[in-house]
């Protein structure tokens, strides 16, 4: 098995290098791997990709190839690019074929990877990546690494349990999660112990999301060699444009009647959503019952009480009214219905950066 890795790196490299003086050997030592990580904004650290609630094992990376001595750029995974794939029992994320670094320091490699679950890039280069006309749903998880440039050795950045380096790749998510949690205040009267109150959700919705759009980023050589974060052409801050007409069908969270207690019901789960900007028309909206009963009896019901939330004026914990989704954020909207006086609670939102499991342990250096 090591003969054919070998002799399949010696026909790649040398078809590349043609006649010019870098040399390129099969050095077990010099096998490109990858070093990967997750990118949390609010606290800047890493973790591995396994074992989190993203379950990526694999991801997608076009390499581009600066040879010594040769004018033209070269596609070193290939036009297609290549799968790079954890492999636990080596602990290391490496090409599905074995690729190795020229032994030139003047040659160098520039590295684009992302993740797409459900589709692919429209534009992959080393200067520009592109979603154009994406619809997202819900189960969609869409990632880009910031571009490693120049690289012609494996780096120990966010490498693995102190063992594997490689090529830095540091992903960042591209859509927003949301979550809406729903209960009641109290189910006993405090004034008359007696009185007991039951709420059930009769319907639950989210409208008046886009849920297509456009990413396009943009990046440079910065001429040295280290990563470069990508950057937005048109949308700094939510990546994103969206098109016009594209409001989805409405997010149902509850279809049948559904007792709430005074512990948090999820009336919409955990979901993938565009990053996009809240106008005043995407709404929660709810129709649901009030039932009040005296010793166990039942003394008033009252049937398809409607409410209407706008998302844009629920605050976070510090008391600032949410009004984007941001990408690689997670929004958690907490509302409590009071049963008496039937009115609704907006409590603050639950907003963090995504969420990861530990997984194994990274070290940055």
């Amino acid at each position: 098995m090591k003969d054919f890795r070998n002799i399949a790196a010696i026909l790649v490299l040398a078809a590349l290098a043609g006649c010019v003086k870098a040399e390129y050997g099969p050095e077990t030592e010099k096998e490109i791997t990858f070093s990967v990580a997750r990118y949390v904004p609010a606290t800047t650290k890493a973790a591995s990709l396994i074992d989190s609630q993203d379950n990526i094992t694999s991801f997608s990376t076009k390499a581009y190839l600066y040879a010594e001595g040769i004018a033209e750029t070269q596609n070193f995974f290939g036009t297609a690019g290549e799968t790079i794939t954890w492999n636990p029992t080596a602990s290391e994320w490496a090409p599905t074929h074995p690729y190795y670094w020229p032994k030139s320091s003047n040659s160098y490699i520039n590295f684009v990877s992302w993740y797409d679950n459900a589709g692919a890039p429209t534009t992959v280069s080393e200067t520009a990546l592109e979603w154009v006309g994406r619809t997202i749903s819900g189960t969609d998880n869409i990632l880009f690494a910031d571009v490693a440039w120049r690289y012609n050795n494996n780096a120990t950045t966010y490498r693995l349990n102190n063992v594997v380096g490689g090529v830095p790749t540091l992903f960042h998510h591209a859509l927003a999660r949301v979550q809406v949690n729903l209960k009641e205040t109290v189910a006993v009267n405090p004034d008359i112990p007696t009185e007991t109150y039951e709420v059930t959700l009769q319907s639950a919705s989210l409208e008046g999301m886009y849920n297509a759009g456009t990413m396009k980023l943009i990046n440079s050589d910065p001429g040295s060699t280290g990563t470069s974060a990508w950057h937005s052409n048109g949308a700094p801050s939510i990546l994103w444009t969206y098109q016009n007409g594209s409001n989805a069908t409405p997010v149902v969270g509850v279809n049948t009647n559904t007792a709430i207690g005074t512990t948090s019901t999820a009336i919409v789960a955990q979901r993938s959503f565009l990053p996009q900007n809240l106008g005043d028309n995407v709404v929660l909206k709810l129709t649901y019952t009030v039932t009040t009963r005296s010793n166990g009896v039942k003394t008033i019901e009252e049937n398809d009480i409607p409410a209407t939330i706008r998302l844009n004026t629920i605050k976070n914990s510090s008391n600032m009214e949410i009004t984007q989704w941001l990408p690689n954020r997670i929004y958690t909207y907490n509302i409590a219905i009071n049963p008496i006086g039937q009115s609704i609670l907006l409590n603050p939102v639950v907003e963090s950066d995504w969420g990861f499991s530990t997984g194994l342990s990274t070290t940055v250096e």
